[in-house]
């Protein structure tokens, strides 16, 4: 059974070693005497805190919040997949809506880098989603198709199975607000439908989709098994790691009442 996915994405907070160690310490608190058989959590904390993330508890692994498209050289103020993978670093966030937002990363961008994070052996998290605009003008599924074929197109389908696509509406980042379970399930059904295109249908229902967007622990059923996603994107609620711990909890829970 595929693992469902807890993903933590700190952004620019904790701003002091004091504090990047106090989060880990409440993470581990908060995971005594747990264990988890299905659920999984990644945490992507800023790049320059990486080395107080190394003793996360049993059961997460660490990610990085993006990566430039180059391995080495002259590009002042990028990191390297290959430094990332020195530091433990696992996955990736990529295309993240607000890189798209504020630095202006567009689908060819995040393409390449998706490329090169599978070729350093790094695990590519793609973020995509339509904006408020976009949304009005009734094009979230033009958005969806555009940048699922920019980002696969030419991707073999080795590399494409470990790709963890991440929709994200962009209008409900930060926003508080959520789409509705149906809102959702249409992404996911589309999506497989253009997995399907690319690839053998057995390979396209092996792709994790996970949802992204004001995730809290008290909408988790509707935005992820009822709307059969296989994990959540979380933001401001993953700065406390009892929220984290929470989701993963009742994502385990699930998970064993199905068995």
């Amino acid at each position: 059974m595929p693992p469902f996915y807890v993903i933590g994405n700190l952004k620019m907070n904790l701003l002091s070693r004091e504090e990047c160690d106090e989060y880990v310490s409440q993470l581990r608190r908060e995971m005594t005497g747990k264990t988890f058989a299905h659920a999984r959590g990644i945490i992507a904390p800023p790049v320059i805190h990486l080395n107080r993330f190394q003793h996360l508890p049993p059961g997460f692994t660490l990610a990085a919040q993006d990566m430039s498209q180059e391995t080495k050289g002259a590009f002042t103020g990028e990191i390297s997949p290959l430094m990332l993978r020195d530091a433990g670093v696992g996955h990736v966030i990529l295309g993240h809506s607000e890189r798209r937002m504020y630095a202006g990363e567009t689908d060819e961008l995040v393409a390449l880098k998706t490329r090169l994070a599978l070729k350093e052996n790094l695990v590519p998290i793609v973020c995509f989603g339509e904006t408020e605009e976009e949304r009005r003008r009734d094009e979230t599924v033009a958005v969806i198709e555009r940048t699922i074929r920019t980002v696969f197109s030419g991707l073999s389908s080795l590399f494409a199975e470990r790709v963890i696509v991440a929709y994200e509406p962009r209008w409900a980042i930060g926003a508080g607000v959520t789409p509705t379970m149906t809102d959702i399930l249409q992404v996911k059904v589309y999506l497989r439908k253009l997995f399907s295109e690319l690839y053998e249908p057995a390979l396209a229902e092996r792709i994790p989709v996970i949802y992204g967007g004001s995730v809290k622990a008290a909408v988790l059923p509707s935005v992820s098994w009822e709307a059969e996603m296989s994990g959540v994107l979380v933001g401001g609620e993953s700065l406390y790691p009892r929220e984290l711990i929470k989701m993963m909890s009742e994502a385990e829970a699930r998970f064993n009442s199905q068995d």
